[in-house]
């Protein structure tokens, strides 16, 4: 289960954080008559200066310019009808500067001018903003972004802009003033116009922007789950108007027009208790999956907040992996069950076709009944068999379990046609429905099902759950058709949300991870890895922070090299690397350990290699040398990175449905003469963190052709 694409490049960044405390009740007014009531106090506004933008003097095509500081102007002579030129990337985000603006002269109307958002360059990230008519005297020029801004998810600190000077040859141009600066208010009437009429998924991504990046007046600031109701507290901008609105994840706080379930608030600052469950569309639901928000009638007033504490009265204790050491689609068979011990693996990776495990009806294998929100469910015998014997081995040995959850869109039973995304496209797999509350409750109850089976006892123990697969690759693994990026991500959210709140009723220990491929700032496929990561530090700081991780997959770029050191070209050690691979692993530590990206600013947030391996190209004894080399490269720096967990190398045993690659610890199943043979990488593996390690690695070094270990260690 992996992309095989097989090569990339790029750059994106930032993220924010943000706390909130609970507010003290107001003391008792001692007024004996009601008061009129007051005008709120505006808000003292800081002015948002404009930004400078720069051009790259060595980055540039089919023209040359010079630059005069003194009067900030640009002479630009394109020599051609593609001429370009990028500026310098952001110090930092640009949200409230939406407006690139300058003044032109030129000798020949410009006839497109175009720009693209980087990165990654692509012709449908880019702008087009209509014709610069020829003028010998200074004219302003005015480029609204906010849209494609939020389309792209673009602006963030490290990103750039690449500019086109339109189609014509030997055209003389003079730019100064080149900035981006607020929208004035004949703009900012217009774009909310537009925003506000405007349908469709890009529509509601740009809407979804706004309301990430927007200061509300009003804020929720604790939610608390109990046994049997929820405390939501905060404080609201105004004295009349203001309710307590309920969004369940069936539902999308910035496309709603009419709340249904909301609750007057009655004094500025609150604290609201609310029956923990309701009767909705046939099933008892229970509001622990909803985030709750401050409306001044049906119009949004605040981030909504999902629930901060839940109270359950016992729960097993915090576990981590004994050693780094970890094994990637663990299934169970008696020889691989004997590797576990033989390779001392602290941590596994088990797959849950969740559509398998459970269904609808009684048919075939499913057959033990499982009561969730008021409908009774049927669970796979034969899964749950399977899973028991998994479960219960990893119990004996201590070792860690993360499950990988997914979702097969073209299994024919009645629970795939509801938890199937509605706009899946294909793909190996889909995104889960929570779009209906049929699909909320379906979900809920496999991992209610999932979480409460395996808590700690005889049975065994889940103790994470990595979210889908490399989500980035969202077409092949995670398919919700084409969805611009924050509508994606906003859908992923809400199924790792479900997902956490459900299993810590049992269990509050354990994370939801992301699943991104070896791209980091590069796109690939049809995100790039870092960017989700800072959509989802940018969810988390408005709707409050949940303890989410990473399961990586630090491939080398193109899968059938083993040689990395070599070949991975674009894998650097800065955190704006195309690629986070096992050459340089030190990018995806270094962005785990930055207190900006750590759970509410202070706890590191956990880091799984959770699939990754090198291949070896034939069993010749020169391919598995270097197979080998690199997992002695790989497991070297793991070791070493703080920020790393543990990897779980993928896979155990090499098999013939990958594309021809061999990355696996031993041979195929089936090699004539050597049948699950072990091969050098496998006595690597087993070598690694033990007195043995030394002989065992040592040898390798004249392979990638270094003379110690330390010079495959970077510094940021």
């Amino acid at each position: 289960m992996r992309t095989l694409k097989l090569i990339a490049y790029a750059l994106a960044t930032m993220a924010i954080s943000l706390s909130c405390g609970k507010q003290p009740e107001p003391e008792p007014t001692p007024t004996p008559t009601p008061k009129p009531e007051e005008p709120d106090t505006p808000a003292v506004v800081t002015p948002v200066e404009p930004v400078k933008v720069q051009l790259i003097q060595g980055n540039i095509h089919q023209m040359t310019y010079s630059y005069d500081a003194g009067t900030d102007t640009y002479s630009i002579s394109t020599s051609g009808d593609d001429a370009y030129v990028f500026t310098t990337q952001f110090r930092s985000k640009i949200d409230e500067t939406p407006v690139l603006t300058f003044e032109y002269t030129a000798t020949k109307a410009v006839d497109d001018f175009q720009i693209y958002y980087c990165e990654p360059l692509a012709e449908g990230r880019s702008g087009h903003f209509g014709t610069m008519p020829k003028s010998s005297s200074w004219k302003e020029f005015n480029c609204n972004l906010k849209t494609d801004m939020a389309k792209h998810s673009w602006g963030r600190t490290g990103d750039y802009m690449r500019l086109d000077f339109g189609h014509v040859a030997n055209n003389n141009i003079q730019i100064r003033g080149l900035k981006l600066r607020p929208m004035n208010d004949a703009e900012k009437a217009e774009y909310d116009k537009q925003t506000s009429t405007a349908t469709g998924n890009e529509a509601m991504a740009e809407r979804l922007g706004n309301y990430l990046k927007k200061n509300y007046p009003s804020e929720v600031t604790s939610v608390s789950v109990k046994a049997s109701e929820i405390v939501i507290s905060g404080k609201a901008a105004g004295s009349s108007g203001y309710y307590l609105a309920e969004i369940a994840p069936y539902e999308d706080i910035t496309e709603t027009k009419t709340f249904s379930s909301k609750t007057p608030i009655p004094s500025p600052t609150f604290s609201i208790t609310v029956p923990r469950t309701a009767s909705r569309g046939g099933f008892t639901y229970d509001k622990i999956l909803s985030k709750w928000a401050v409306v001044k009638g049906d119009e949004i007033d605040s981030h909504a907040r999902y629930a901060d504490e839940i109270e359950i009265s016992s729960y097993p204790e915090k576990a981590a992996p004994k050693t780094k050491k970890g094994l990637g689609g663990f299934y169970g068979p008696t020889l691989q069950i004997s590797d576990l011990d033989a390779l001392g693996i602290t941590s596994v990776t088990v797959n849950i076709v969740l559509n398998t495990l459970i269904n609808t009806t009684v048919t075939g294998a499913y057959s033990i009944p499982y009561k969730y929100g008021g409908k009774t469910y049927y669970i796979n015998a034969s899964e749950q068999s399977a899973q028991d014997k998994i479960m219960s081995e990893c119990a004996k040995r201590g070792i860690i379990v993360s499950v990988i959850l997914l979702t097969r869109p073209g299994d024919n039973t009645a629970a795939t046609a509801i938890m199937k995304h509605p706009e899946n496209a294909g793909g190996n797999y889909s995104m889960q429905n929570l779009t209906t509350p049929e699909g909320v409750n379906i979900f809920a109850g496999a991992i209610d099902y999932l979480a409460s089976r395996y808590n700690g006892g005889s049975k065994g123990r889940i103790h994470h759950w990595i979210i889908h697969n490399e989500v980035d690759f969202g077409t092949e693994w995670t398919n919700m058709g084409d969805q611009p990026e924050l509508r994606f991500i906003d859908t992923y959210i809400k199924v790792m949300r479900v997902c956490g709140l459900i299993a810590r009723k049992y269990d509050p220990n354990g994370s939801p991870l992301i699943s991104l491929t070896h791209c980091w700032s590069r796109t690939d496929g049809q995100y790039a890895p870092k960017s989700l990561l800072e959509d989802l530090n940018d969810f988390s700081a408005a709707e409050g922070d949940f303890y989410w991780g990473v399961a990586y997959h630090p491939y080398p770029q193109d899968l059938t090299k083993p040689a990395f050191w070599n070949n991975d070209t674009r894998s650097t050690y800065d955190e704006n690397s195309a690629y986070c691979t096992f050459k340089n692993l030190e990018v995806v530590d270094h962005w785990i350990r930055q207190k900006k990206n750590m759970y509410k600013g202070s706890t590191k947030r956990l880091l799984f290699l959770s699939e990754n391996g090198t291949n070896s190209p034939s069993y010749s004894e020169s391919d598995l040398a270097l197979q080998a080399a690199g997992a002695a490269w790989a497991l070297k720096k793991v070791y070493a990175l703080e920020g790393i967990d543990a990897i779980q190398w993928h896979n155990w045993m090499d098999n013939r449905y990958e594309g021809g690659l061999r990355i696996g610890l031993r041979k195929f199943s089936d090699e004539p003469g050597d049948p699950a043979g072990i091969k050098p990488v496998w006595n690597v593996y087993q070598a690694a963190g033990t007195s043995s390690e030394s002989a065992v690695f040592d040898p390798y070094l004249k392979t990638i052709g270094i003379n110690s270990w330390e010079e495959t260690l970077h510094k940021f």
